[in-house]
């Protein structure tokens, strides 16, 4: 996380610099730029949908409400403009073509920058644009809110609306801060991983004996990064096992025999990526069979490796896994990739964590919000330096399967694995 912090100082920084000229289109077309370049700045240091966001955010709050300047309001949806269209062209002109065709209609500056930030989010979301636009579509509303409300010429105010205005302009921006954050905090939370789980008909980790690790991908196939890990893993001669969503497999079954026929091990991921907590009995039994259905159509062989998406289940699948004779697999080491964080520090979240019979979670598909789409650049990336360095270590690679065959094999009592 430290290359983000990084990240929002540099760019909150640049924020503060301002054009001044009595010519109010340049200040515009200046402000466009250091949204715009910002952006592209930040995509060179750590090239992923979550560093645009945070560079986003960055410039922004320093422009807007710059503290050298205590904090004295400025309009900034030119930058704003800036760094949306660094991320999408398409998706910025879009939304400037939008606001030109609001304003013209209620001849209202701030009221058409909302109202465009508004239809553009729900734009992003029906469209299933990339979470790094959805975001920042979302933070472009409730800064234009705050910019729209801040304007009391423009609108006829509610008792709301009369207290929000009165209070000082920290007060403000620290109360979209706040949303802001509940509702990035809201969605990574159907993300972050937890593990939770500490039943006997489950495996976290193998035996702490042996100096073995288990390589797990989550999410995929995914067209684009699960052919380069296959590369990668074929290169360093290391089998993996990969959790699979079942729609995606029967989008992708060439992908899928692939894995298969490089001798990894295959593990059922669900066929939507749904969270089991909140589902009914039939659906959840519908989203374990669907996606087992759809590997067994393409390998032939049945999955017996189970991993909840996120990490959690509810107790109609366990039920269910427990009938149909699965192993849910967690883990101990997780890789963190799905933050798009630096490889250095994907390699990094591993080597300090990873001990004997650690399962290693990586992603090879998934966004933040969805299941498909996603960076996984530095994924590729990190996992050569990653198998490298743990070869260094002494460690060997096994799949999961493997892994279970030596667990219980550890505890049967035989006594293979205790110290003399």
């Amino acid at each position: 996380m430290s290359s983000f912090v990084h990240i929002f100082a540099f760019s909150y920084c640049f924020g503060l610099i301002a054009f001044r000229f009595k010519e109010k289109y340049k200040s515009l077309l200046l402000d466009f730029l250091k949204g715009f370049l910002c952006v592209v700045l930040a995509g060179a240091y750590v090239s992923t949908g979550l560093s645009f966001l945070v560079s986003t955010v960055g410039v922004v709050l320093g422009h807007k409400w710059p503290v050298t300047s205590r904090f004295a309001e400025r309009d900034g949806e030119a930058v704003l403009l800036g760094t949306l269209f660094a991320m999408s062209p398409v998706t910025a002109a879009a939304c400037g073509f939008l606001f030109l065709v609001l304003k013209a209609i209620v001849k209202k500056h701030n009221m058409s920058i909302a109202a465009a930030s508004f239809i553009l989010v729900l734009a992003l979301l029906v469209l299933k644009k990339p979470d790094s636009q959805i975001f920042t579509g979302i933070f472009l509303l409730l800064v234009s809110v705050l910019q729209f409300l801040s304007h009391p010429e423009e609108i006829r105010r509610s008792l709301a609306c009369r207290w929000f205005c009165q209070k000082s302009v920290l007060l403000r921006i620290i109360l979209v801060f706040v949303i802001f954050a509940a509702a990035v905090l809201i969605f990574f939370n159907r993300y972050v991983y937890k593990g939770f789980g500490l039943q006997v008909d489950l495996i976290r980790n193998g035996p702490r004996e042996l100096m073995y690790v288990a390589l797990t991908f989550d999410d995929g196939p995914d067209p684009v990064y699960t052919p380069k890990i296959l590369d990668v893993l074929a290169e360093k001669e290391v089998k993996a096992t990969f959790f699979l969503v079942g729609s995606h497999a029967a989008k992708y079954p060439s992908i899928v025999e692939r894995i298969h026929a490089e001798g990894h091990s295959i593990g059922n991921h669900t066929n939507y990526h749904r969270s089991l907590v909140p589902l009914s009995k039939a659906a959840t039994y519908g989203e374990i069979m669907m996606a087992e259905e759809a590997i067994e159509a393409i390998t032939g062989e049945k999955p017996t490796l189970f991993r909840p998406p996120r990490g959690v289940y509810s107790k109609y699948a366990r039920e269910l896994l427990k009938e149909k004779r699965y192993t849910i697999v967690l883990w101990d080491v997780s890789s963190q990739d799905w933050e798009e964080t630096r490889h250095t520090d994907i390699v990094n979240n591993v080597m300090k964590r990873v001990q004997p019979g650690s399962i290693v979670l990586f992603h090879d598909s998934g966004n933040i919000i969805s299941s498909s789409g996603g960076n996984r650049s530095n994924t590729v990336k990190a996992l050569p330096i990653i198998i490298d360095k743990l070869t260094e270590r002494g460690y060997s690679f096994l799949t999961v399967d493997e892994m279970i065959i030596l667990k219980g094999l550890s505890e049967t009592g035989d006594g293979l694995f205790e110290d003399n």
